[in-house]
């Protein structure tokens, strides 16, 4: 986990050209996997580099100035790596904004809400449901003899338990005695 953590902190500070946490580099300075990973990760800007003008050339139709380009960046005022974006300020504006709405909802339902049933209205609301699930008689008789799914396994487990015993006594030449009668299927 340790070495997980620190190859991703070697990436991340050689992308942002930043110094690695202390934890970080003492871990790097003891494991040599992770001292392998930050001297492959530190070699890649040199080695990279010195591929892209050869990549460029083999692209005639894309070609581009890099260099140019990043000055131009530079002189539009690019973000640096440690600048905050100026386009996520209004996101806390606006998280804030909908809680407080949401609060102002919600306390004006729980306020403003209509007063509750009288006892009256309350039984015959409960008579109307009563009478809308009613079943006919014999609708509750058919629910009863249905057959339940749990029970139906537990008649199944019973009658293979009851098989092999049957079949080890048959070929094992030994006497296992039952409490109560076997089960009819």
């Amino acid at each position: 986990m340790t070495c997980k953590l620190t190859r991703w902190l070697i990436s991340r500070a050689e992308d942002r050209g930043k110094g690695l946490p202390r934890f970080a580099e003492r871990h790097a300075a003891a494991c040599a996997a992770c001292r392998e990973h930050a001297r492959f990760t530190a070699s890649l800007r040199v080695r990279l580099g010195a591929e892209t003008p050869g990549f460029l050339a083999g692209a005639p139709e894309f070609a581009v100035d890099i260099a140019g380009a990043r000055a131009e960046d530079i002189e539009r005022g690019a973000r640096e790596p440690g600048r905050p974006r100026p386009f996520l300020r209004p996101v806390p504006a606006a998280a804030a904004f909908l809680a407080v709405a949401a609060a102002g909802l919600i306390l004006a339902r729980v306020v403003l809400r209509e007063p509750a049933p009288t006892p009256a209205e309350r039984e015959a609301a409960f008579a109307a449901l009563r009478s809308v699930t009613a079943a006919p008689g014999e609708f509750q008789g058919a629910v009863a003899e249905v057959e339940s799914p749990l029970d139906r396994e537990r008649q199944v487990l019973e009658k293979y338990v009851l098989s092999t015993v049957d079949y080890l006594q048959a070929r094992l030449n030994i006497k296992v005695g039952r409490k109560n009668a076997p089960i009819s299927f």
